[in-house]
């Protein structure tokens, strides 16, 4: 039997303590003073080795207040911050070994590339030819020839350029963790995607763990092996992108991580007790229990829908087509839902790499794989 996806199941429970875990994140609590609620409220992760963990979360969800408690900027009221094995939570921020590359960079305007990417290097007294050679090192490893670019002023270069600076000059002194606070927020979208992928290449051939704090939730999927989201001071949920997408907790996930489409509905039980959802003059039998009886949102991913000239087992009701564009290979439609459906407060979008058959030709229908529904409460 078909069944819609229920939430309220994380798709990432407890593991128990691991060997690998290199950053420990254990019960944060923090309120401002004269704040009417904590910034951050028993907040727990975990960084393994080589891995990149994204805190991705809306203005004011509490991730950077996270990440300024580990980096030993901010005291937390309780809770413990673990790195390799040993805590470090009273420890000052100069002897925690913990990276960081802030929002505006930090860069100095005054010293050259090489003098900037050496600045941590020469605070741990490393003498002249070794400080050399790693600088010279990182520079390439970040694609930054030295030959080219160790006498540049930061003023003579890129966004891009500089950024890469920033990376280079935080990981050359080979932290045991590093910290991104949405280090590409100014940078245009194109350039943005590509150093999202080029820093995380960077970061797998270095081994080094990261926490990347974003609201950006592309830059986060593309990036980070587990994303944990967060509102209003705590982890909703922790996952894969993947599994967030798919799987999402509540609808403030569902409908934060990706686009989505929410249909009013109902949930009803038949006289055998198995329960089903109606959405307009469709009943969809079959939907697992965790959910109680009463309105409800049906929600789907506008990748998951298709549009048809004829009804077959996977349509859902007729629709009217509002419009519909074609931008970078993808088609999008804007489609107004009939057979019975209201309360509708917008268009449902299709989106496609195909484009839909016979979209002019009169009556359209939704159709998708219930199995791809997910409901929530309204």
């Amino acid at each position: 039997m078909l069944q819609a996806k229920v939430t309220g199941v994380d798709p990432e429970p407890g593991r128990g303590p691991r060997p690998d875990v290199v950053l420990a994140v254990e019960n944060l609590t923090k309120t401002y003073a004269g704040a009417s609620a904590p910034a951050v409220q028993d907040v727990s992760f975990e960084v393994r080795t080589g891995e990149i963990v994204a805190l991705l979360g809306p203005s004011g969800c509490g991730k950077s207040t996270t990440m300024r408690i580990i980096a030993g900027l901010e005291d937390p009221d309780s809770g413990t911050v673990g790195l390799k094995g040993r805590e470090i939570t009273d420890l000052p921020a100069h002897r925690r070994n913990v990276g960081l590359v802030f929002q505006d960079l930090a860069i100095f305007p005054h010293l050259t590339v090489a003098q900037n990417v050496a600045f941590g290097l020469r605070m741990k007294r490393l003498g002249g030819a070794e400080i050399s050679r790693r600088v010279d090192d990182m520079l390439r490893i970040v694609e930054l020839p030295p030959e080219t670019f160790r006498e540049r002023m930061p003023g003579t270069m890129s966004g891009g350029q500089r950024q890469r600076v920033a990376l280079a000059r935080t990981l050359v002194v080979e932290p045991d963790v590093v910290l991104f606070d949405e280090p590409m927020t100014a940078l245009d979208r194109r350039l943005r995607d590509r150093l999202v992928i080029e820093l995380r290449n960077i970061h797998k051939r270095l081994g080094i763990p990261a926490v990347y704090v974003t609201h950006d939730q592309e830059s986060a999927a593309a990036l980070a092996d587990r994303i944990a989201v967060m509102r209003a001071g705590e982890i909703i949920q922790t996952g894969t992108s993947l599994e967030i997408y798919s799987a999402p907790r509540d609808l403030f996930v569902a409908d934060f991580f990706g686009d989505i489409n929410c249909l009013p509905a109902r949930v009803v039980r038949d006289a055998g007790g198995a329960m089903s959802a109606v959405i307009g003059d469709r009943t969809i039998p079959g939907i697992v229990t965790g959910i109680s009886e009463g309105d409800a949102l049906l929600c789907i991913r506008p990748g998951q829908l298709s549009l048809s000239s004829r009804p077959s087992e996977r349509a859902l009701f007729p629709v009217e087509l509002r419009s519909w564009h074609f931008d970078a290979g993808v088609f999008t439609y804007y489609v107004s839902g009939q057979g019975g459906l209201t309360g509708m407060t917008k268009d449902i979008v299709v989106t496609s790499t195909k484009p839909a058959p016979d979209v002019g030709s009169g009556e359209l229908w939704l159709e998708a794989d219930v199995r791809d529904l997910q409901i929530f409460p309204s």
